[in-house]
């Protein structure tokens, strides 16, 4: 009965430590920019030194080299706000708008004649086409044409 209640003080203790341990990163975040490893959705949700990458707070020099690289193997030049895009929805292309870059090839989107409930934030992978920096929004086509022929 004596190594029951040892162990069970040392789990309380751990718990303890536990919290302990987490307070300053809870402190951090309270009114204040997150520190390195917290969540985030754009650089300044970060603190001084750090930037946003894959929604984590990371290095400065570490984020930028990942978007350079992202940016090298994505090979085209990147999307920017207010370029309209068709993103993929439930089998359908639907006409959108960017309205924030996470990250490279990750854009925030607001679908055309939608409420912003249904903002999202979408990858390369689901966008059809659209337009690209310099090209202009008149590059969309429309997934349907009212003309025949």
């Amino acid at each position: 009965m004596g190594s029951r209640a040892v162990r069970v003080r040392a789990v309380a203790v751990l718990r303890v430590l536990v919290v302990l341990a987490a307070l300053p990163a809870a402190l951090a975040a309270c009114g204040k920019k997150a520190p390195l490893g917290s969540p985030c959705r754009a650089d300044d949700d970060c603190a001084s030194g750090l930037a946003c990458h894959r929604e984590q707070c990371l290095h400065e020099g570490s984020a930028r080299r990942l978007r350079e690289e992202e940016q090298r193997s994505a090979g085209g030049g990147a999307r920017k706000v207010g370029d309209r895009i068709e993103v993929e929805w439930k089998g359908a292309y639907k006409p959108a708008i960017i309205t924030g870059v996470v990250a490279p090839g990750s854009y925030r989107v607001h679908f055309e004649g939608y409420d912003a409930q249904w903002d999202e934030v979408v990858t390369e992978a689901r966008i059809k086409g659209g337009a690209r920096p310099g090209a202009g929004p008149k590059t969309v086509v429309p997934a349907a044409s009212g003309s025949s022929g």
